[in-house]
C-alpha cells in the first residue's frame, strides 16, 4: 500500500507540476491570476477527444496541434482582452478570466454533452510494474513527458534570451522598459506559452483521466494551490508542491472514501499556507 501511494503520487504530482507551471509563469510576469487556466488544460483534453487519434504518431501529432491552437488562443485572449486591463486594478483581470472560464465550460458542455470520456491508450504497451505497483501506460508516459517538459521550461527561462526578458519583466518592469525590452510582446508570449503548456498537460491526461467540463475548475484550483505553496519566485517550488499534492491525493484515495478526499486535501494545504504563507522556496526576486 505504501509503495502504491508513493509511486502513484509521484507520477501524478509531476503532471500537476506541469499544469501549475503555466499559471506560475503568467502570475510572475504579468501579476495576473488566470482563473481560466484549468480550462486551457481542457482544450488539450477535449481537442484529443475530438480528433480521436488511432495510433501513437497521430496522438503525438494531434497533441502538438492542440498545443499550437491553445498558444494562438492564449495570444488572442491576452492581446484583445487582458492587455487593456493590465494598468487597472487586479479585479478587472479577475472578472475577465473567471468569465472566460465560465464561457469555456459552457462551450465544452454544449460541444461534448457526454461527460467522463477518455481516448484509447495510444502507447504500444498497456501497463508496467514499478516497485510492485501496476501503473498504466498513459500515466507513466504522461509523467515522463511532463518531467522532460518541466526541465525544458526551466532551461528556456534561465538559458535563453526569451527567458532573460521574462525574468527581467518579472523582477522590475520599469527596469525592463528602461533597457529596451518590449514588455507587451513578452506578456503576450508568456500568456500564450502558459496556455500551450496547459494544453499539452491536457493532451497527456486524456488517455487515462476521464474529462468533464467541470474538471477545469478543479484543475484551476489545484494549479493556484501549487503556485502559492511552492512559492511565487521558484519554478522548482511549484514542482515540489505538485509532487506533494499528488502524494496527498494518492494517500487520500487509499485512506479516505469518496467525496471527502478532496476536502481533506484542501484542508491540508490550507494548514501549510497558514504555517508557511511565503511558500516552500523563497528568494529575494522572482526567478532569481
Amino acid at each position: 500500500m505504501l509503495m502504491q501511494i508513493i509511486v502513484t503520487g509521484l507520477l501524478q504530482g509531476v503532471i500537476y507540476a506541469l499544469i501549475g507551471l503555466g499559471l506560475f509563469l503568467v502570475f510572475n510576469v504579468m501579476r495576473v491570476v488566470n482563473f481560466a487556466h484549468g480550462y486551457f488544460v481542457l482544450i488539450g483534453m477535449y481537442g484529443l477527444l475530438w480528433l480521436d487519434p488511432g495510433s501513437l504518431p497521430s496522438y503525438l501529432l494531434y497533441a502538438l496541434a492542440v498545443a499550437a491552437a491553445a498558444v494562438v488562443f492564449g495570444y488572442v485572449i491576452e492581446r484583445w482582452l487582458l492587455e487593456f486591463t493590465l494598468h487597472k486594478p487586479g479585479h478587472a483581470q479577475l472578472v475577465i478570466t473567471i468569465s472566460l472560464g465560465i464561457a469555456m465550460q459552457y462551450f465544452f458542455q454544449i460541444k461534448f454533452p457526454e461527460p467522463y470520456q477518455t481516448i484509447a491508450n495510444p502507447w504500444p504497451f498497456s501497463s508496467v510494474q514499478i516497485l510492485g505497483v501496476t501503473v498504466s501506460a498513459g500515466r507513466l508516459m504522461a509523467a515522463i513527458i511532463s518531467l522532460a517538459l518541466t526541465i525544458a521550461i526551466s532551461w528556456v527561462v534561465y538559458r535563453t534570451s526569451l527567458g532573460q526578458n521574462i525574468r527581467a519583466c518579472s523582477q522590475s518592469l520599469p527596469g525592463a522598459v528602461h533597457v529596451g525590452i518590449n514588455f507587451p510582446r513578452v506578456y503576450r508570449s508568456t500568456f500564450a506559452f502558459g496556455a500551450g503548456i496547459a494544453a499539452v498537460a491536457g493532451a497527456l491526461l486524456i488517455p487515462f483521466q476521464p474529462v468533464s467540463p467541470h474538471y477545469g475548475l478543479d484543475l484551476t484550483i489545484k494549479a493556484f494551490i501549487l503556485v502559492v505553496i511552492g512559492g511565487v519566485a521558484s519554478i522548482w517550488g511549484t514542482v515540489i508542491a505538485g509532487v506533494l499534492l499528488g502524494m496527498a491525493e494518492s494517500a487520500g484515495s487509499v485512506f479516505i472514501s469518496g467525496s471527502l478526499t478532496s476536502s481533506v486535501i484542501y484542508l491540508m494545504f490550507l494548514l501549510v499556507i497558514l504555517i508557511r504563507p511565503q511558500g516552500l522556496i523563497v528568494r529575494k526576486a522572482a526567478f532569481a
